[in-house]
């Protein structure tokens, strides 16, 4: 770790090579960060050789957002720098927790809105299809446990299983609901930063899409959500083994309350640049954690 009060801390941003150089919400949290005589950077978490990583002050894993081939290589990643004595932001025990998508079912058995979700040990065509039969699902969608941005997530039509893709079927899967309100709704995000609400933005969805990761064209506005919506989204950062200090929960606002599709604790895009302050707030939660 950094040594001597005179000396700067050091952050350092942890991305994918597919992203050289910094995203927009990352571009305005560094510069919020060199604004408080911080010395921070943005690297490869694939190519830095671990003990660098671990000598930072902390290590934020904001854009790796390519882990989702190889998932072991991610958790054996936040083990080493971890053993290291590094410091991870968020929490290692957080970054595991939220890894695996099985959260969701810890969330649905402490009473909190999230989609009716069945976790299948071994995913095949006829323990999908008898899951769609016992649960009256005419549409659900299967996920992978672990993943990321969309990938391998498939919709699945209980009248047309000839149309399922063989790869869809590959371990462990999560089979949940299908909200056909989505598309209409649009996804509303919501950012915590150290668990005080910053801002929201709503994805809007192109037609006839289901998804609302970037890469199938979603369009970030931002937005303004009620008091309700917000008490709503913070309860699910309640149950979280570790106070997060950054948190986007994406979810449906609807009429009758705010439903949780994901809880983003790892890798998040946190669309800083939308809100102006929210990377100085965010800036100075980091340093409060370091102090």
């Amino acid at each position: 770790m950094t040594a001597g009060l005179e000396s700067p801390p050091l952050i350092l941003i942890a991305a994918c090579d597919a992203y050289p150089d910094p995203t927009p919400s990352v571009e305005a949290l560094l510069r919020a960060l060199h604004a408080q005589g911080v010395r921070a950077d943005y690297r490869s978490w694939k190519r830095t050789p671990p003990e660098a990583l671990a000598a930072a002050d902390a290590v934020l894993p904001l854009c790796c957002w390519d882990y989702h081939d190889r998932p072991e290589q991610f958790l054996d990643w936040v083990a080493e720098i971890e053993v290291r004595g590094g410091r991870l932001l968020n929490t290692p025990a957080t970054l595991r927790w939220n890894f695996r998508k099985t959260y969701l079912l810890d969330l649905a058995a402490q009473g909190l809105s999230v989609p009716r979700t069945i976790h299948l040990t071994r995913a095949s065509r006829s323990s999908v299809e008898a899951c769609l039969q016992r649960e009256e699902w005419g549409t659900a969608v299967l996920k992978p446990v672990s993943g990321q941005s969309g990938y391998g997530v498939r919709k699945v039509d209980l009248a047309d299983p000839a149309s399922w893709s063989d790869d869809a079927f590959a371990g462990e899967a999560l089979v949940q609901e299908f909200q056909d309100d989505i598309g209409r709704l649009g996804e509303t995000t919501l950012t915590f930063i150290d668990g005080i609400f910053s801002h929201a933005i709503r994805r809007v969805l192109r037609p006839g899409e289901w998804r609302a990761n970037l890469q199938y064209g979603t369009v970030p506005e931002p937005v303004e959500v009620a008091a309700d919506v917000v008490s709503a989204a913070q309860r699910f950062l309640e149950a979280v083994p570790d106070a997060p200090l950054y948190a986007r929960v994406d979810g449906l606002v609807r009429p009758d309350g705010f439903m949780l599709m994901e809880l983003e604790l790892i890798e998040p895009y946190l669309y800083l640049e939308f809100a102006p302050g929210s990377a100085d707030r965010f800036a100075q939660a980091l340093l409060r954690r370091l102090a």
